[in-house]
């Protein structure tokens, strides 16, 4: 699920200030922002003092990219609905101008991260799409990402907080990823159907979330998920 209009308005909403990322003038980096903590209730981010306000930010949620100034930004994550002045987690994240970048927000409690990938500027060939693989799955080893029905790997030995390079697929309809420990047979996960099309965008990124030994029903075992961006 991608969250748009709530975050955007959020920061057209603030009065300039020299902590709001959205208002210097400068050309902006682009940012999109990932909640991939598994068993952790609704987020609210800020860049420096700027707080976002979102309230439905949750576990597999992405907010679209939006524009951030460039630089050294202290990114915080609270949790939604809380007015509090103290983050649950502060990260320095340097940003460049005009370049677009994911933001995974991992694991929980004093183990949360804040994993910054840059995003490709390659475009895809007129009939495919470039995808990539990140692991965001804290206890999980080296992973290989699999096309189900596929016995040779499309993204190997992706280790945690890590992204493999893009790589061109063609577009398809109703394709599922499979997910497995490097060189290993156990199926950890499988993503549900979905298209790749250049209708959506031209980028995809599949990710794990989750852990290994994670509980199904308390919505923190390993899973597959996407976002087109």
């Amino acid at each position: 699920m991608a969250i748009v209009a709530f975050a955007t308005l959020a920061f057209v909403s603030c009065k300039k200030s020299d902590s709001n990322p959205n208002y210097d003038g400068a050309p902006p980096a682009s940012v999109g922002i990932v909640h991939a903590s598994a068993g952790v209730p609704a987020l609210d981010i800020a860049f420096d003092n700027s707080r976002l306000g979102v309230t439905v930010f949750n576990y597999t949620d992405r907010i679209d990219y939006l524009p951030v100034k460039p630089g050294t930004r202290n990114f915080r994550v609270y949790g939604a609905w809380t007015s509090t002045v103290t983050p649950l987690f502060a990260k320095d994240l340097v940003f460049e101008a005009p370049k677009s970048y994911t933001v995974f927000i991992t694991d929980t409690a004093s183990k949360m991260d804040a994993v910054l990938i840059r995003d490709s500027a390659i475009a895809a060939g007129p009939d495919s799409v470039r995808v990539r693989f990140a692991n965001m799955s804290p206890d999980a080893p080296a992973l290989d990402l699999y096309v189900k029905g596929n016995p040779v790997p499309v993204a190997t030995n992706i280790t945690y907080k890590k992204a493999g390079v893009f790589f061109s697929y063609k577009t398809t309809v109703n394709i599922e990823f499979e997910l497995r420990a490097t060189g290993q047979s156990t199926l950890l996960a499988t993503s549900e159907p979905f298209t790749l099309s250049k209708v959506n965008s031209n980028f995809y990124t599949i990710w794990s979330g989750g852990y290994v030994n994670g509980n199904p029903a308390a919505g923190t075992k390993i899973t597959l998920d996407w976002f087109a961006h």
